[in-house]
């Protein structure tokens, strides 16, 4: 950390707090490796392991503010959501960059590594960030402040050959790819374009590492993706969905709205909204909370 930062910098640390108003923290830290100069969160309730927390400033959780006593941190700042506070700290005093040389242009504050590919009729939209050793493709369009991280391939055919008389014919593929705004994608992730229709994913959602996702398919806003998932050709996922570590759609599968899809699951039927799934083949065990 570049910067020093008090409990009562303006706009995020006026929140309730104990502790000195003046002491400073300058780095950020994980609970395991703090120290008497770090930032931290600290989300549990636990209020005899906060009080023992050597560390510079703590965010923790607002319901154990009445019943702290002493304790060892410079301060402890009282937040609703510790997490969220912590993260919005990231956000607006850390920055993943380039390094300089590797810029190849700026859109806005947008970040494009000359060491990605990007074909000519793709469309960036402002302050997009593409790293290095991205391929974007013809007939992709992706939104504002959106992330595409190493090792990400987008707007590609796929196979969806047809078997006659002995042997496969291709079939051409026409779709583009639709992202929208403020989807980050991570790396390694394949994104098929559409064969008739676009394949479209909706802002706000998130996609982590080494996902593949077919074509045509349909994906929500605020959506989130876990790493290793694989969605067949033409699925449709709406808003609000989770898909967690490891899991498989086969194709044409609809997921509706606020539905989740639990650690390795194998969905091979339409999954209802705001209901959980789990198993291979995938089968509800409950309702999710919207």
């Amino acid at each position: 950390m570049n910067t020093s930062i008090p409990p009562t910098t303006p706009g995020y640390f006026e929140l309730p707090f104990h502790g000195s108003e003046t002491f400073e923290a300058d780095n950020i830290a994980s609970l395991r490796t703090a120290n008497n100069t770090s930032i931290i969160f600290y989300s549990g309730h636990d209020k005899a392991y906060l009080e023992e927390i050597n560390a510079g400033i703590v965010i923790a959780d607002s319901k154990l503010q009445s019943l702290v006593g002493d304790f060892n941190s410079g301060a402890i700042v009282f937040s609703p959501k510790p997490k969220y506070t912590f993260l919005k700290l990231l956000q607006d005093f850390f920055v993943d960059t380039f390094f300089e040389q590797d810029l190849k242009e700026v859109q806005g504050n947008g970040e494009i590594s000359r060491m990605a590919y990007i074909e000519k009729e793709v469309g960036l939209g402002k302050d997009c960030k593409v790293y290095p050793n991205v391929s974007l493709f013809n007939q992709t369009t992706i939104g504002s402040h959106s992330t595409i991280l190493s090792g990400t391939v987008i707007g590609l055919p796929g196979l969806g050959d047809l078997w006659h008389e002995g042997s496969y014919h291709k079939f051409v593929h026409l779709g583009g790819v639709k992202i929208g705004s403020n989807v980050t994608i991570g790396s390694n992730v394949s994104i098929l374009k559409g064969m008739l229709e676009d394949t479209v994913i909706g802002s706000g959602t998130r996609i982590a590492n080494n996902v593949n996702i077919g074509h045509s398919v349909q994906i929500g806003k605020n959506c989130y993706i876990s790493s290793g998932v694989t969605i067949g050709g033409a699925c449709v996922i709406e808003d609000n969905c989770w898909l967690a570590v490891g899991v498989t759609l086969t194709d044409n599968i609809r997921v509706e709205k606020n539905c989740k899809i639990g650690t390795g699951a194998v969905l091979i039927k339409d999954a209802l909204p705001d209901s959980l799934y789990l198993g291979n083949p995938a089968r509800k065990i409950g309702d999710r909370e919207k």
